[in-house]
């Protein structure tokens, strides 16, 4: 089987931390287990395609073709609101 040739990743691998909102249909009798819902903290590991004022966007999965053409996958963008921090991972 023929090695396939090794192409560089023109993009930074990073870890997103975001919150998100959540949600519940129950019923509360007890009206602090509503003041102690919240919404909730989120972490996504993915390599950074763009960035600007109003989204971030990540991508989880590429391949490179026999060509060197980059194709990605499992693509996520953030509404840049929700985004609290942008690690950068090596």
């Amino acid at each position: 089987m023929k090695e396939k040739p090794k192409y560089k990743l023109p993009y930074k691998k990073v870890r997103i931390v975001w919150v998100d909102i959540c949600t519940s249909s129950q019923w509360y009798d007890d009206l602090s287990d509503v003041d102690n819902f919240s919404y909730s903290w989120c972490e996504d590991v993915g390599y950074l395609y763009s960035r600007d004022s109003k989204v971030v966007k990540i991508f989880a999965s590429f391949s490179f073709d026999e060509n060197g053409k980059l194709s990605v996958g499992n693509i996520t963008a953030y509404p840049r609101s929700v985004v609290k921090k942008i690690f950068y991972e090596k």
